[in-house]
């Protein structure tokens, strides 16, 4: 009878290591490791406590499934302690920008700046520009990048300790891409904010503190000033309709 229990106990932990393993997909990577070991050391340990007794069955089998959120929980903190301070140590510097002309017309803005990434790996260390005052809830977001001159699909990891330089083109939400990357505007059903009223704008660099206080560091604008009104509806005289509008 014990051991009719103890497959009870393990079929739930294969249920709780089978949520960990599908966790690990918008969660902690390291789940995906973590799921298995789990298993295989709570059903050992289920299955030896299944030849003791009737006590030491339901304190292990109870213990033991606890312990699944528990597991979650701190490779959940240990990720993001590990986060922040991968965040807190990318180094950001000589940051520039500048508007980006079409058709004599300026419609976005070009950001470059030097990066020093802590470890290896794949990162959006991207900037982002955002509207104040009556612009306030518009900006402008990167559509293109390259990083030490290649493109975002070629250009691999981001190496510890090295230091690479990064240029993305940013948009406003007029400016769309459709199929095959064809350059198009597109409407947008909110009133645009009014123009003739260039500013400094807001920039952050996503996955560092630059111009993040959330992230621990300082507000940053942008060296020249721009009219986001004027962006905004500037793409619409310089591009085609998207085929398709919202």
């Amino acid at each position: 009878m014990r051991a009719l229990v103890a497959v009870v106990f393990v079929a739930l932990q294969a249920l709780a290591a089978a949520a960990l393993f599908l966790l690990s997909v918008h969660g902690p990577s390291a789940l995906v490791y973590a799921a298995p070991a789990y298993l295989v050391i709570a059903a050992v340990l289920t299955w030896w406590a299944s030849r003791r007794s009737w006590a030491t069955l339901a304190i292990a089998g109870i213990a033991l499934l606890g312990a699944a959120p528990l597991t979650f929980v701190t490779f959940e903190k240990a990720e993001r302690i590990a986060y922040q301070r991968r965040i807190a140590s990318t180094q950001i510097s000589e940051v520039r920008d500048e508007p980006i002309v079409l058709a004599g017309l300026p419609i976005g803005v070009r950001v470059a700046f030097r990066v020093v990434a802590p470890e290896r790996g794949y990162f959006a260390i991207y900037p982002a520009i955002h509207g104040i005052g009556s612009s306030e809830g518009f900006g402008l977001h990167p559509i293109r990048w390259t990083i030490d001159g290649r493109s975002s699909i070629e250009a691999g990891p981001f190496q510890p300790g090295r230091q690479h330089a990064v240029v993305a083109d940013l948009y406003p939400e007029t400016y769309f891409l459709e199929q095959g990357n064809v350059s198009c505007f597109r409407r947008v059903a909110r009133p645009l904010p009014p123009t003739g009223q260039p500013a400094q704008l807001r920039i952050e660099i996503y996955e560092s503190r630059y111009g993040s206080v959330e992230r621990g560091g300082q507000p940053e604008r942008t060296a020249q000033a721009y009219d986001l009104g004027s962006l905004l509806r500037n793409v619409g005289a310089a591009l085609p309709p998207c085929k398709v509008q919202p």
